[in-house]
């Protein structure tokens, strides 16, 4: 991929995980610009991996985030992944964090599901009851509050879920995924170390990578020995905002460099960047 960078054997590198539904065409919604051809990138997760300290650092890039076009138009950072795949996403977030990217990984839900379930189920705290019909078979799920371990179906679920959530929905999904994301880390790492190896293979099946299989094992041995010893910080971009009419009335975060820069000096820094202010410096039309 012309877009990604080579990392320095040893140095800590930047991995952009892609969450899509762009397999399924599942048109979820009964809004036009969010169902039909779902090749969105729903979610968007920059990570910071330093395998030297057994530490990864997760960074949400909103999906409202704008992106202004080659023509000047503006759009949602997600329709980049539509207009020019991987590749462009690549680009654009590496633009927006000021950070080169060294991987990628693809993902959709249904392979989300297929990887909690060869897990044997993940355990989440989940913050409210959040009840969804799975896109995959039309059945409602519920699922209670609590900690408690959810298999595929619930984890897909439980990573889609935002009409629950009165406020912030869009940053409520974020923070799950991310929970999920952890979640799913830690019960691989915990397998048994002579059985890492066919573990990440049997996973890795699930996602698309530009890693080759022997680089995957090897990072993913770097992190083993229990999930104890790993230390994971979560956080999200900056992701205020309004109803943009410049942009054709499009709900968009505010343009914020101030913050995305704030952010990503505590990220690079290997520091935990879950208390840094994002959106106070957002730039308020």
């Amino acid at each position: 991929h012309e877009a990604l960078v080579a990392s320095e054997a040893g140095q800590p590198f930047y991995v952009l995980v892609l969450g899509s539904d762009s397999r399924e065409g599942s048109g979820t919604s009964d809004k036009e610009y969010e169902s039909g051809d779902q090749q969105r990138s729903d979610v968007m997760i920059l990570v910071r991996v330093d395998p030297s300290v057994r530490e990864l650092t997760m960074v949400t890039i909103p999906r409202d985030t704008p992106l202004t076009l080659d023509d000047g138009s503006v759009v949602k950072i997600n329709e980049a992944y539509n207009i020019g795949g991987a590749p462009m996403t690549i680009k654009a977030v590496s633009d927006l964090t000021g950070v080169p990217i060294s991987h990628y990984a693809e993902i959709h839900f249904s392979e989300l599901e297929e990887i909690v379930d060869k897990l044997g189920g993940v355990t989440v705290n989940v913050d409210t009851e959040l009840s969804y019909q799975d896109a995959l078979t039309g059945e409602t799920i519920t699922i209670e509050p609590g900690e408690q371990t959810l298999d595929g179906q619930q984890a897909q679920i439980f990573a889609r879920a935002r009409h629950e959530y009165a406020t912030d929905q869009d940053m409520h999904r974020q923070n799950n995924v991310r929970e999920l994301a952890e979640a799913i880390l830690k019960k691989a790492l915990d397998a048994p170390i002579y059985e890492l190896p066919n573990v990440v293979l049997s996973l890795a099946s699930c996602v698309g990578t530009d890693m080759q299989t022997p680089e995957i094992i090897s990072l993913a041995s770097s992190f083993a020995g229990g999930s104890g010893k790993m230390t994971i910080y979560s956080c999200s971009g900056p992701s205020a905002g309004d109803i943009n009419e410049a942009a054709g009335g499009m709900w968009l975060c505010y343009e914020n460099p101030e913050g995305w820069a704030n952010l990503m000096e505590v990220v690079e820094s290997g520091a935990d960047p879950s208390d840094v202010d994002v959106n106070s410096t957002a730039i308020i039309p």
